[in-house]
């Protein structure tokens, strides 16, 4: 669980995303389900913007 400042938390509250897993929902569950959705990558949001200009 990510918790206080350091997680990016700014105001006090609990904060908990409950994620059911299901065997094989994804290829490689090492990691968590980060990306499992297309566009949820902010690397890929990034270097599109760098790409258009609009990134500093």
């Amino acid at each position: 669980m990510n918790e206080g400042k350091a997680a990016g938390r700014t105001i006090d509250h609990l904060h908990i995303h409950l994620i059911p897993r299901h065997e094989g929902d994804v290829a490689d569950p090492r990691g968590g389900i980060r990306h499992v959705l297309p566009g949820t990558n902010p690397d890929a949001w990034l270097g599109a913007l760098r790409e258009d200009g609009d990134a500093t």
